[in-house]
């Protein structure tokens, strides 16, 4: 039979008690509640894959989440179907790392949080058998999150900031091509600046690409094919295998395209999450990117000990004084400064809440105010995006 979903909601904050209790372990494999717990388990998660496919290839369903209070949980991983009851942990690797995970219990949110990414589970089938399964990678941050289910832990206790690491999915809150501007209660930040109040950390809106499924040599000569103009702009102001400087906080996939192509490449990003992610792309790709952690206004690097600098979609985010500073900053190491920013007359749904969108006469007003020379600039996507070269 299927049943209904029991869900916790946010707004109010009412966690039906269910969703918060230690379930009972199963002791008789054959009474009836056993029987038709593991029945309904199946039938829920059939109609819920039905509906929302399984394109990670793991989704699992706790008894919890059906409004039972026994130890167990149906996952799908790949095409085969387990009923793990009573399951246990009994070996983990110690590594722990990000992942971008769902609840059905908390529907319309979408959670980043660390699992062991390789583990060892004792579990009895619906026979009583006791089985073993090794576990890596999604498959392992599946079953781990419905065995929270089974001790009564939803998303929250894994989070390590509800204002971060919890939040709506970008194409549900991008769904109607505006610019979401809804606070959903105290759980999000919120920027109350030139209009918008949602803003979208780098961790969250790259957050698909902490998994291991995705191919970041793909991912990367796509980037660098939507950003040809940009690469082409930092040649152009770069030696052959010059030294540049990527200053910005997203995942290098540009760094490493121009690594590919001979150049010296140094990254430096804040966020400690997004320069794991940044790492791992450029180590997939075998190319060497020098990574430090380090904001745009105090780069660690000595005067004019590199060539060119470029920031891609970054210095949009900030103030007038804080611009300034990010690229006089720039300019102390390096001759040029190139850098991509969405103008105001952008029209994509890829905006993150915290943009200054500026025409590009209101673009170079600032940057003659600021007494930089203008090289060159350029307008693409029907002008919603500009290139300036500034030194």
């Amino acid at each position: 039979m299927i049943r209904e979903i029991v869900t916790y909601d946010v707004h109010s904050k009412k966690n039906p008690e269910v969703l918060s209790r230690k379930t009972r372990k199963v002791k008789d494999f054959s009474a009836r509640e056993t029987v038709e717990c593991i029945r309904d388990l199946n039938d829920t998660l059939d109609d819920l894959i039905r509906k929302e496919g399984n394109k990670r290839g793991a989704i699992g369903l706790s008894a919890t989440q059906i409004g039972v209070d026994l130890a167990i949980s149906a996952v799908t991983l790949g095409k085969e179907r387990y009923i793990l009851i009573n399951p246990v942990l009994i070996e983990e690797n110690g590594k722990q790392r990000l992942f971008r995970i769902g609840c059905f219990s908390l529907y319309e949110y979408r959670a980043m949080v660390r699992y062991n990414d390789d583990i060892v589970i004792a579990y009895y089938d619906p026979e009583g058998n006791r089985q073993k399964l090794s576990l890596q990678g999604d498959r392992s941050c599946v079953v781990q999150h419905e065995m929270d289910h089974l001790v009564g832990d939803l998303l929250f206790e894994r989070l390590r900031n509800k204002q971060k690491d919890l939040f709506v999915p970008r194409e549900a809150m991008y769904r109607d091509g505006t610019v979401p501007i809804e606070n959903h209660g105290d759980i999000f930040e919120s920027l109350r600046s030139k209009g918008f109040t949602k803003v979208i950390p780098p961790v969250i809106w790259y957050s698909s690409l902490f998994n291991d499924y995705t191919d970041y040599c793909a991912y990367v000569d796509k980037i660098a094919n939507e950003n040809a103009y940009l690469l082409d702009m930092v040649k152009r102001y770069t030696p052959e295998k010059g030294r540049i400087i990527e200053a910005g906080n997203g995942t290098s996939a540009l760094s490493v395209a121009l690594s590919r192509q001979g150049y010296e490449m140094l990254y430096c990003g804040s966020d400690t999450d997004m320069l794991e992610l940044a790492k791992r792309i450029s180590e997939q790709n075998k190319t060497f990117v020098s990574y430090k952690q380090s904001d745009i206004f105090r780069l660690p690097y000595e005067d004019e000990s590199a060539d060119t600098v470029f920031s891609y979609e970054v210095l949009e985010t900030l103030s007038d004084a804080e611009l300034a500073s990010a690229l006089e900053e720039g300019l102390r190491i390096a001759s040029f400064y190139v850098f991509m920013v969405p103008s105001i007359r952008i029209v994509a749904n890829t905006l993150k809440g915290n943009e200054r969108l500026r025409s590009v006469d209101d673009w170079l007003s600032f940057l003659e105010k600021e007494g930089h020379t203008v090289k060159e600039y350029r307008e693409f996507d029907n002008g919603g995006y500009i290139i300036f070269v500034i030194a």
